[in-house]
């Protein structure tokens, strides 16, 4: 069981989005897990056995516990039966507390489909049939980020101060050498940082109300 599970669309959103919120998770002792749902190589920049290999090096910088990379068609994401039901065994075999994912109004259209894919496999995951072990599991909140905001211009809901650990996501993003992501993960870092008063942060957006056991909780 992970407590933390990312679900994107191809090997640099992550990276992009909430890299920095993941190696904050790992410093405080918490389970994180990644899939990428294509190859990502349809932009022409590098094939599909770079992209590979450039995700599975940016995984390790990142100490992920779980790390899956699958082989739905870059550019071609669809929100159908075919792909909820394919990632739905994935979502049950890391069943996660926290699952991450793109927001729904995203600039690619591969972003915008796979936040409606994750929305219905998280669902669906919870239904008994879909149990190995006759086990129960349900997520207790999904949370959404932007990996390229040109029609999403909302601002996060929830910032997350990840000036601490800026250098292990710029080595996270450089993995990545040929998609060339790592000035416009900087720059979308120090963004989201002027609106919380820090060097560098990463935002998230919510659906779900956010439930607190405490109120101090609530203290900055």
């Amino acid at each position: 069981m992970l407590d933390f599970l990312a679900v994107c669309a191809h090997p640099d959103d992550f990276e992009v989005g909430i890299s920095g919120i993941f190696l904050k998770a790992k410093k405080e002792g918490i389970n994180v897990g990644l899939i990428v749902m294509t190859m990502g190589e349809s932009g022409g920049y590098a094939t599909a056995e770079t992209r590979i290999a450039e995700g599975e090096a940016s995984a390790k910088i990142l100490g992920l516990d779980y790390y899956r990379q699958l082989s739905f068609p870059d550019a071609g994401l669809r929100f159908s039966d075919d792909t909820i039901k394919g990632l739905i065994p994935y979502i049950r075999e890391c069943s996660p507390r926290i699952i991450f994912t793109l927001h729904p109004e995203d600039y690619h259209p591969d972003h915008r489909a796979i936040s409606q894919v994750v929305d219905a496999a998280a669902f669906s995951a919870g239904l008994k049939k879909y149990s190995t072990d006759g086990s129960d599991w349900h997520y207790d909140n999904i949370f959404y980020f932007s990996a390229d905001g040109k029609t999403n211009r909302k601002r996060p809901d929830i910032l997350v101060d990840i000036s601490d650990v800026i250098d292990n996501k710029i080595k996270a993003c450089n993995a990545h050498k040929s998609q060339n992501i790592t000035e416009m993960a900087i720059d979308m870092s120090k963004e989201y940082g002027k609106y919380a008063n820090v060097e560098y942060a990463e935002g998230l957006y919510i659906r779900q109300p956010l439930v607190i056991s405490t109120s101090g909780a609530l203290l900055k």
